[in-house]
């Protein structure tokens, strides 16, 4: 009777034993499973993801980095840098009223040499029909139009097939009035009321400074006049000086260079003794 119970207890012990390794076995078998790349993971909230939603991102934003970069070359191909332009501006810089010095005709334009306002000396192409008219222009004041104009940009008067955009002169208009813009012709006669003062002889001024052979036939109120001849031009600075000598004295008369001929403030004559002034009289206008 013992013996079989003791029997019957250690069967149900070795029973007990089988079933628990089985539980193990089978843990160990889910823990040791690995997910795969498209598996649902349960996170610690509870919420699952879907990986293959982020594959689709991923590829989403390599499609619009592309897109963007051809966007930007596109829009690089639409917006070329423009190239500067070289060509040149009509008169820019050249001066607009002038005295007329030389005309020449040269093999590639027509050559004008004047005296600007200031004094100073340029040499400007022109177009070729200035030249013709050069003898109504030699020595007299003009007003200048420019143009842009082709000139062949060779060596010499044979053709290389290579041309150049210049301003150039087109067009000059005698400015009514003297080298200094008061007179009408050769002559001119100015006045104030008390000094009464004729000038003439301007053409044998060249537009040159310190030229010329200009005559001065001046009177004050009560009748006292004096003649004087070699009177020399100078033009600087917006005005244009006639003087003459005799012996200690001095007389200067002085006008602004205007592009119509009219100074409304009028000429004004100095007399130097010794370099001293002695008489200035202003507002001669003429007469």
């Amino acid at each position: 009777m013992k013996k079989s119970i003791f029997t019957t207890a250690l069967l149900i012990a070795s029973l007990l034993m089988v079933s628990c390794n089985n539980v193990k076995a089978d843990n160990s078998d889910t823990n040791n499973q690995l997910p795969t790349d498209n598996s649902e993971v349960v996170s610690s909230e509870n919420k699952q993801t879907d990986n293959s939603e982020v594959d689709s991102v991923d590829e989403d934003r390599t499609e619009d980095s592309t897109s963007t970069s051809d966007n930007q070359d596109s829009n690089t191909t639409k917006n070329p840098v423009k190239n500067v332009s070289t060509t040149p501006k009509a008169g820019e810089g050249q001066p607009k009223v002038g005295t007329i010095k030389e005309i020449v005709q040269g093999d590639l334009a027509c050559y004008v040499t004047l005296i600007d306002e200031k004094g100073k000396e340029h040499n400007i192409s022109a177009d070729f029909d200035i030249c013709p008219q050069k003898e109504q222009f030699i020595n007299k004041k003009v007003k200048l139009s420019y143009d842009i104009l082709n000139f062949n940009d060779c060596e010499s008067i044979e053709p290389c097939g290579k041309t150049k955009k210049e301003s150039a002169i087109v067009k000059m208009e005698v400015i009514g009035g003297s080298k200094t813009g008061k007179s009408s012709g050769d002559t001119q006669t100015l006045s104030n009321g008390e000094w009464t003062i004729k000038i003439s002889n301007y053409d044998s001024w060249n537009g040159v400074n310190n030229t010329g052979n200009v005559k001065y036939y001046g009177c004050d109120s009560k009748g006292n006049c004096l003649e004087l001849t070699d009177g020399k031009v100078v033009c600087r600075d917006g005005l244009c000086a006639t003087g003459w000598k005799n012996g200690e004295y001095n007389y200067a008369i002085e006008s602004a260079i205007t592009e119509d001929g009219n100074d409304t403030q009028g000429s004004t004559l100095t007399v130097r003794q010794n370099g001293k002034v002695i008489l200035r009289a202003e507002g001669l206008k003429q007469v």
